[in-house]
């Protein structure tokens, strides 16, 4: 038998053995084998059907439910809004003249975005570099501009163009238009910079502005990228800086997973300049203070009488205000800073000075309302001897002024007699009418200013008739501001009103609506009689249009003076030099309306109030009321 047929006559089929019930055994079996792979499938495409349900929600709740959710977080990783600062507004004059405005500057930014190089990010930050020193040898300028500055700017805002160069000349801005081949992604643009005309005028009244630090701004949360305001530093810019700032705009812009910038969102948020500040500063009567300090170390301040406006407040020496924009260098600020000069000293309203002799009208004021009769009189031998000690009057040298009225001995600024006058009125009373006229406390100015010293016996040892003797003439414990000074002058002249003296007089929006106008506010009203205040008057007058008056020096064509002079030595024994004082008021027509002016005149290390600060107040008023 061959192979093939064992083969086949070994194939049989398989052996049935009965199961009792009819039916083979092996039938049963059969089936059941048969059976188990349709479960199977059957179980996998259950599984298969309800993941793919699952997921099919988990897609429509995505896509459909959430979409709106999701397509805002996603907006979000890749909109940046970023803070458009606005125009600052204007710092103007009363009658008109600007102060402090905008420009138009000339800057050369890169668009970082635009500049971007394949490969590494050290590739771009080379190639930014390299371009940023062509262009700075192109217009002449060394290059300050570092690696590190460019990576900083990509790291930190790299949505935002690069400031390469700021306030072009003509020159250089002609150098940089006319550069072939043009450096991709640079852009020449205009934008405002802050501009003071006058340069150094009214330098301590009108401040200067710095950039602002954007981590201490309220609103940086708001913005992604943030480009910060000009803030104010000093006087008026700092004074008014919200309403001078105006109202930032905003933009969006869609990056890249870089954070480089492909294109802008929507449109623009345009900002809203800031408002204008009218002062109450006379550009004509500034110009003239300043004329007349130029060469000098001192403050000339005029202010309306009736109402506290300041119509000039000058300080010399000051300085260019310019200077500070866009910042100042480290060197030029510290040669400011340690001049002796002291240029940012406002020396109206922050120097506090011995007065001397200009203190005799309140000293005049506090006899008169303690029972001395104006027309009494007092001798004047030239000296007055109190204890071991002696004080001189001007007369001394002549044997004295002999028997004098109040008003004559206000003209002739006689010691002797305001020494015994002051010493009979007592301390007390002196203190009494200095803190009613302002002296010893601040008076309300808007910028920085000093109290001054009021003479207090409670906070001395051993007070004594020398310190009232001393205080009487305006010498010893006792300082003013030349600000305090003309506010008390005003309120003689003007009947016995210390105005709070007004410097911002109006704030207006650039459609011309006045958010703020200023107001008239009296700080207190002297508890003198008008008889007194009269006489006080009467001797200034006195002062000034007497032939012998010691404040005759100020006497003009151009309007009536009343006034007082003064003279404080001061400094140590063996540097001493004088203080110099002329403080006065006079009523005129301008303009069809009456005015009544005040005036102080400060000059450190002059020669006398009559000689230094009496002629000033002349060629003030000589020039200001020429028609």
């Amino acid at each position: 038998m061959s192979p093939e047929s064992r083969k086949k006559t070994n194939i049989r089929p398989p052996r049935s053995r009965s199961s009792g019930k009819g039916e083979p055994d092996t039938l049963c079996n059969y089936d059941a084998k048969e059976n188990r792979p349709f479960l199977r499938i059957g179980i996998i495409a259950f599984v298969i059907m309800v993941t793919y349900t699952i997921i099919g929600l988990r897609l429509w709740d995505l896509q459909v439910v959430s979409a709106s959710k999701y397509k805002e977080k996603a907006a979000k990783q890749y909109a940046r809004q970023i803070r458009i600062p606005a125009v600052r507004g204007r710092i103007l004059s009363s009658d008109g003249k600007l102060l402090a405005g905008n420009r138009v500057s000339y800057d050369i930014l890169f668009h970082i975005s635009e500049m971007r190089q394949s490969g590494k990010f050290s590739k771009t930050v080379k190639h930014i570099h390299k371009e940023a020193a062509k262009a700075m040898e192109l217009i002449g300028r060394p290059m300050q501009i570092t690696e590190k500055d460019i990576i900083h700017r990509m790291t930190i805002y790299p949505g935002i163009p690069m400031t390469i160069a700021q306030d072009l000349s003509a020159e250089e801005l002609a150098r940089i238009t006319e550069m072939q081949p043009p450096i991709q992604g640079l852009e020449i643009v205009p934008a405002p910079r802050r501009y003071y005309p006058g340069k150094s005028f009214a330098a301590h009244l009108i401040g200067y502005t710095g950039i602002s630090d954007p981590g201490t701004a309220e609103d940086r949360r708001e913005f992604f990228y943030y480009l910060p305001d000009p803030a104010g530093r000093a006087g008026v810019e700092k004074l008014c800086n919200d309403a001078l700032r105006g109202a930032p705009g905003k933009k969006i812009v869609i990056v890249d997973h870089r954070g480089f910038v492909h294109k802008e969102e929507g449109k623009v948020q345009n900002a809203e300049n800031g408002a204008d500040v009218v002062l109450t500063i006379d550009a004509k009567a500034q110009k003239i203070a300043e004329k007349l300090l130029r060469g000098l170390r001192g403050a000339i301040t005029v202010v309306d009488a009736d109402n506290g406006e300041i119509l000039a407040m000058a300080s010399s020496p000051a300085y260019d205000l310019n200077a500070f924009i866009p910042r100042i260098s480290a060197k030029k600020y510290k040669e400011l800073l340690y001049d002796p000069g002291q240029p940012f000293l406002n020396r109206s309203a922050f120097g506090s000075y011995m007065p001397g002799s200009i203190i005799k009208p309140l000293v005049a004021l506090a006899m008169l309302e303690n029972g001395h009769d104006a027309d009494s009189r007092i001798r004047c031998d030239g000296v007055s001897n109190i204890a071991d000690a002696k004080i001189r009057c001007t007369a001394y040298f002549r044997g004295g002024h002999g028997l004098l009225d109040l008003p004559q001995a206000i003209e002739l600024s006689c010691n002797d007699f305001f020494i015994d006058g002051g010493r009979a009125a007592g301390i007390r009373k002196l203190a009494k009418i200095f803190a009613q006229c302002g002296i010893g406390k601040k008076s309300g100015f808007l910028l920085s200013e000093r109290s001054g010293r009021n003479p207090d016996p409670a906070k001395y040892r051993n007070w004594n008739a020398y310190d009232t003797s001393l205080i009487s003439i305006g010498q010893g414990k006792i300082e003013l501001t030349p600000l305090q000074a003309v506010l008390y002058t005003a309120a003689i002249a003007n009947g016995g009103t210390l105005y709070k003296p007004i410097l911002v007089k109006a704030i207006r929006e650039e459609n011309g609506k006045e958010i703020f106008t200023a107001s008239p506010e009296k700080n207190s009203i002297l508890s003198v009689s008008q008889a007194s205040l009269n006489t006080v008057k009467q001797g200034m007058n006195q002062a000034v249009n007497s032939p012998m008056g010691s404040a005759r020096r100020a006497r003009n064509s151009s309007i009536r003076l009343a006034g007082k002079t003064g003279t404080a030595e001061v400094g140590p024994p063996n540097d001493r030099y004088k203080n110099t004082w002329f403080i006065g008021f006079g009523t005129t027509t301008v303009k069809g309306k009456k005015k009544t002016f005040a005036i102080s005149i400060l000059v450190t290390h002059g020669e006398s109030g009559g000689l230094t600060c009496a002629p000033l107040a002349k060629a003030f008023f000589e020039e200001f009321l020429r028609k």
